[in-house]
């Protein structure tokens, strides 16, 4: 598939480069949705962690606003490197400030007489579930680059009595296969789960993000196709107080776990 502005892999190929300035299609307003941010970021550390065994964990901090149609750069340094694991950091610049912090451990595969499984992950069916349309000043900009279906839960602003969400993802306009930086930027292009339980639209914000790898994608015995849905299951664990914490879990759409989500949302229904 050939690079256009709509396609995530046109940025990424770009890192490495030159400064980035993301079009005002992969926005929230004015900013850039935290999954690209990180996306972005983590193609710079993973080209640097070549050595240092599979991609485990993700720590990100959304330290300020990334303005779309403005440039931005990439910084990444290695914080220490053991026979076992690996940390390495990278943040993404705007006027010589921090928007995004970006954590990752790196680490080799090693002998273990533990093994637990996960509980199972429900199977779906895309027909089976509600697409969230892209409405012009309602949705952000972004929403129609990726397929959101809604299988349980319910859509942002709709003073939902349930505290979950259900559903499946993919970009809209396909990658060849889906790789670690993909996989970071549709678990975060998911409406807060503690949206649909506002009655009226009111801003919020990703504070902080914790992502473990719980399947890394290199060891899937077939790789993920652009085209293929992940499955999406998000809970609100407590929300009080301007703050919700919710946590999520993402596979495959035959049901291997992929990988384990937990965030810090500022809500601002209040003002």
């Amino acid at each position: 598939m050939t690079d256009s502005l709509n396609n995530i892999d046109f940025y990424l190929n770009q890192v490495g480069q030159n400064d980035i300035e993301l079009d005002s299609s992969w926005g929230q307003g004015r900013t850039t949705f935290g999954g690209m941010s990180a996306a972005l970021i983590l193609k710079q550390l993973n080209e640097q962690a070549t050595e240092d065994g599979l991609l485990r964990s993700l720590n990100i901090a959304f330290c300020g606003p990334l303005f779309t149609e403005q440039a931005c750069s990439l910084q990444s340094q290695v914080i220490r490197r053991g026979k076992s694991i690996s940390h390495l950091q990278g943040q993404i610049l705007q006027d010589n400030k921090v928007a995004t912090l970006l954590n990752a451990c790196y680490g080799r595969e090693r002998e273990s007489d533990v093994h637990v499984s996960h509980a199972p992950v429900n199977i779906l069916k895309a027909e089976d579930g509600q697409k969230l349309p892209y409405l012009k000043g309602i949705t952000p900009e972004f929403v129609r680059h990726i397929d959101f279906i809604y299988h349980d839960g319910q859509f942002p602003f709709t003073n939902s009595r349930v505290n979950h969400i259900h559903g499946m993802m993919r970009f809209s306009d396909h990658p060849e296969e889906i790789r670690d930086e993909h996989l970071v930027a549709l678990i975060d292009a998911w409406p807060p789960t503690v949206l649909q339980k506002l009655k009226s639209p009111a801003p919020c914000a990703s504070v902080t993000w914790s992502l473990e790898m719980v399947t890394p994608i290199s060891q899937l015995a077939q790789p993920i196709r652009g085209d293929d849905y992940l499955i999406y299951e998000a809970e609100i664990r407590q929300a009080h107080d301007g703050y919700a914490h919710t946590e999520a879990r993402i596979a495959t759409q035959d049901g291997i776990l992929l990988a384990l989500s937990r965030q810090l949302i500022a809500v601002y229904d209040k003002r």
